[in-house]
């Protein structure tokens, strides 16, 4: 019996059926995981392990200490643990860690249900050490009880870091899904999750789930090829020379971007931005420029290579001791808002205020050039309100962080509330990103030779920014790449509009307009 699953899963593989990816366990009879396929297994938009969908968590094998603060029901709840900001719920974690008589949770969809399951995310972020997050997980399925018997359908192994993690798995029937947990990061007190998702898997008996599949397929061809390009840019080594007067045995100088960037064969520069790509962006006509995805990754983040490279002033607390690190322009993006109390980053106020004359220069990881569209700033800081900002012009420069010339490319406007606040500008070029203040305090009007932009003189002051680049910022494929996305999207909520069987019927499948109108624009 195992030779014969060995020798269907390698007809499979020459047949192009399988490829190689994940780790999958086909069948309950494998010796040994073996690779998942290249091909890919479309899935549906539904997480159906959520609780707001019907999932339940039927069991967990044990909670840290009985604390409820990090029941197994956490894991199917939608909210992560972020640690920066000390929201969501904290997950789960078990009472011990146990690699031979594993800890494990196991779920069940609405009804208790049999789906045919074909994908798995998960994100290991809880509120515990990340030495107890979760590495080595298998997944085991059952159709008949929740004691079993299960067959294992995949081991994975999620990375140490708290971001959501995909799994895909070869299409399988399930009615419960148990995880067990083989390793975690290095602790021998827990093991931990934050979450988890599943996807039932989309069948090919109709002709738009045929092409869903195809469509699918097409674009993880061209995310591998753009990938390629990026390990084929990155991989090749340039010499550079030595720095003038360094000593013997001194690290050479950084070679340029333009210089780094070449090699294999002409490869494209696949790690900077290409010019007809920053075309095609800036020149977007109508509402296309809106409709360009966003990454969710904040590029103005210190822990993500941002750094401040210029500002007018910091806030001086007492005059005997200068400057007041408190207040330094870098706990703008240093993650963390002001929460009351002296509790928090304080965020970061000026010394002195007029309009137009106090700002902040922030740059990207190694000063490289992005395509930015929005931005999230939150005017909470140890400041009275009255020095908030509250009018910002945002200027670009691809140019030096101190002369520009910088251009401005939007105003924003802030309600004078201690929260994110989230403004989008049509997508632009950017090295560096200026934020002049202009505005500050929440205005006064009625005050007679009063100047309605300054609420005080004393300072202004910010808590957080955060900046967002589009999705198509390495060049023209990432653009292309992110358009059929959105129509893979579209088609896939179409297909759960249509009424079963009428897939292929002209006459009953009735479209919604918001659908037709995605179809079109993608």
């Amino acid at each position: 019996m195992i030779e014969k699953s060995a020798l269907s899963f390698s007809w499979l593989q020459r047949c192009g059926l399988l490829g190689w990816g994940a780790t999958v366990v086909a069948t309950s009879t494998l010796m040994a995981p073996v690779q998942a396929q290249n091909r890919v297994y479309s899935t549906d938009l539904t997480n159906i392990a959520a609780a707001a969908n019907g999932g339940r968590v039927l069991e967990s094998t044990s909670t840290i200490d009985n604390d409820a603060n990090f029941n197994a029901n956490n894991v199917i709840d939608g909210k992560v643990w972020d640690s920066a900001r000390q929201t969501g719920t904290s997950g789960w974690a078990s009472n011990k860690f146990d690699p031979v008589n594993m800890d494990s949770i196991t779920l069940a969809f609405a009804g208790n249900s049999v789906r045919r399951i074909g994908k798995i995310a998960l994100n290991p972020s809880s509120a515990v050490a990340p030495e107890r997050w979760a590495k080595d997980i298998e997944v085991q399925v059952s159709t008949e009880s929740a004691e079993g018997p299960y067959t294992a359908v995949a081991q994975i192994t999620l990375s140490k870091t708290p971001t959501r993690q995909e799994f895909l798995i070869l299409p399988t029937a399930a009615r419960y899904v148990r995880l067990a947990f083989r390793s975690n990061w290095g602790s021998d007190r827990s093991v931990a999750l934050g979450e988890v998702e599943i996807y039932e898997a989309i069948g090919q008996g109709d002709p738009m789930g045929q092409v869903i599949t195809q469509l699918e397929g097409a674009i993880n061809d061209l995310k591998r090829f753009r990938q390629t390009q990026i390990d084929i840019a990155g991989a090749t080594p340039v010499k550079s020379a030595a720095r003038p007067g360094a000593k013997p045995g001194a690290r050479p100088a950084r070679a340029p971007q333009t210089a780094r960037a070449k090699g294999a064969a002409g490869a494209q520069a696949a790690l900077a931005l290409e010019p007809a790509t920053v075309q095609l962006i800036q020149l977007a006509g109508g509402d296309l420029a809106p409709r360009l995805p966003v990454s969710g990754t904040n590029i103005a983040a210190a822990a993500n290579g941002g750094r401040i490279v210029d500002s007018t002033s910091t806030f001086v607390s007492d005059p005997a001791q200068g400057p007041d690190p408190a207040y330094g322009p870098e706990k703008l993006i240093d993650g963390e808002n002001y929460k009351g109390d002296e509790k928090g980053s304080f965020g970061w106020a000026s010394q002195g205020f007029a309009p137009g004359r106090q700002w902040v220069t922030i740059g990207f990881r190694d000063d490289r050039t992005k395509v930015i569209s929005k931005f999230v700033l939150n005017p909470n800081s140890n400041q009275s309100n009255l020095r908030w900002a509250r009018r910002v012009d945002v200027q670009v420069t691809s140019d030096s962080p101190k002369t520009g010339p910088f251009r401005t490319v939007g105003t924003f406007t802030l309600r004078p509330d201690a929260a994110n606040q989230e403004f989008t500008i049509r997508p632009v070029e950017a090295k560096y990103v200026r934020f002049v203040f202009v505005a500050n305090g929440p205005g006064n009007d009625n005050l007679a030779n009063a100047d309605p932009d300054i609420s005080s003189d004393r300072s202004v002051s910010l808590g957080e920014i955060e900046i967002y680049e589009v999705s198509a910022s390495g060049n023209e494929l990432d653009a292309l790449i992110s358009r059929f996305e959105n129509t893979l999207t579209a088609l896939k909520v179409l297909r759960r509009q249509a009424p079963s069987g009428a897939a292929t019927d002209k006459t009953a499948l009735k479209i919604k307009p918001t659908t037709r109108s995605a179809i079109r624009k993608s």
